[in-house]
């Protein structure tokens, strides 16, 4: 049967995503799923590791010493967690990532993978995040930036998005919900900007609230940052906006094109200028934004079955390589 291995059984979305992918799969043998966030369960259950499904999903030591630049390399607590990844990352015979780019990433980090990994997007929880009963487009539009304000959103490029739209008076209403890292300077520089049609006032909403705040946006803004880790991720904002119906604007990489395509999602540079045109597109153009929302949605609901499908498979076939 399955099994679970966690740190904390928390309310993450990926635990969720995973346990309802893998609901009604039923295994004649003992397989255990290591959930991210994690990592030190492997050490602990090492000597299962043949049944192991490690979900990588990210690298602490990238993550604290690359992306968001809170640890130098030379401090212990780098090398520690760049023990932690490699110890899990080579030595797991099943392994879960979110996108293939992210595995290559994570090969060049830590050497190559000999094991067979299965790549597993992120996606969204569909209990929360779908399309309102009775959606509209509003005039003028409302455009939502939301996250924990890491170098990875990209948060500078959008404000002065902003600020070039509002030079340019288009008409619009933008929100940016959220706090964290980087929020002080981002909101130094949001001031410095004086945008007048843009909030941010920096609060703390639970996902609840935040799903409503979706559903009543015509245009989600996914990522903009410049890091390794942007070019090599599709973020839970990403695939929580599709699913809740709404037009996607996020950078261009060859990662998004993995999943998704330039009819489903609007990509751009990330640079303010190109961001501002992208906004601009569908701003004027309601047939247009209204034809990314349909496009995207569907290509989210494929991806999920897809997926769903595909993932029941790889289980299953680990199941009948133990044997009964």
């Amino acid at each position: 049967m399955l099994h679970y291995l966690f740190r904390h059984n928390k309310d993450y979305s990926r635990f969720n995503i995973i346990k309802h992918l893998l609901k009604d799969l039923t295994c004649k043998n003992d397989i255990f799923i290591l959930l991210p966030f994690s990592k030190n369960q492997f050490f602990k259950h090492f000597f299962k590791r043949n049944r192991i499904v490690n979900d990588f999903f990210i690298s602490n030591y990238d993550t604290y010493v690359n992306d968001r630049e809170k640890i130098s390399p030379y401090n212990p607590r780098a090398w520690w967690k760049y023990l932690q990844d490699w110890v899990n990352f080579k030595f797991s015979k099943y392994l879960l990532c979110d996108t293939q780019a992210h595995f290559d990433y994570w090969q060049k980090l830590f050497g190559t993978f000999k094991g067979e990994h299965f790549v597993l997007p992120v996606l969204a929880d569909t209990s929360l995040y779908y399309p309102a009963k009775d959606p509209i487009i509003h005039e003028p539009k409302r455009i939502l930036f939301y996250g924990s304000f890491i170098p990875l959103h990209g948060i500078d490029v959008i404000l002065k998005a902003f600020a070039l739209l509002e030079k340019e008076q288009i008409a619009f209403q933008a929100q940016v919900i959220g706090k964290g890292q980087m929020f002080s300077a981002m909101k130094a520089l949001y001031e410095k900007l004086h945008l007048c049609n843009v909030e941010m006032n920096g609060l703390f909403m639970n996902e609840q609230a935040l799903v409503d705040e979706i559903r009543k946006a015509d245009i989600v803004l996914g990522i903009f940052g410049h890091s390794q880790k942007a070019f090599s991720v599709i973020p839970n904002k990403a695939y929580q906006a599709l699913a809740c119906q709404k037009a996607l604007i996020t950078m261009t990489t060859p990662t998004m094109y993995e999943f998704f395509n330039d009819h489903e999602i609007l990509m751009c540079p990330n640079t303010p200028e190109a961001l501002a045109e992208a906004m601009k597109k569908l701003i004027n153009d309601t047939a247009l934004l209204q034809q990314y929302q349909t496009n995207g949605y569907q290509a989210f609901s494929e991806l999920y079955q897809q997926t769903q499908k595909r993932f029941e498979h790889f289980i299953h076939t680990i199941d009948q390589s133990l044997g009964s």
